[in-house]
């Protein structure tokens, strides 16, 4: 679960050094891969 956030992250960071609608996409994919992540997380230690 750590290397897929760290890969979601370094996504990001990437796309954010170059334009267009296709790097804003990728953004926007790995942030929402986080955030799924981050939902999995949490319920797995609020249950």
């Amino acid at each position: 679960m750590t290397v897929v956030a760290a890969a979601c992250v370094a996504v990001v960071v990437h796309a954010r050094t170059t334009i267009g609608w296709g790097s804003l996409g990728q953004a926007l994919g790995a942030l929402g891969v986080l955030l799924l992540l981050l939902a999995l997380y949490n319920r797995r230690f609020h249950t």
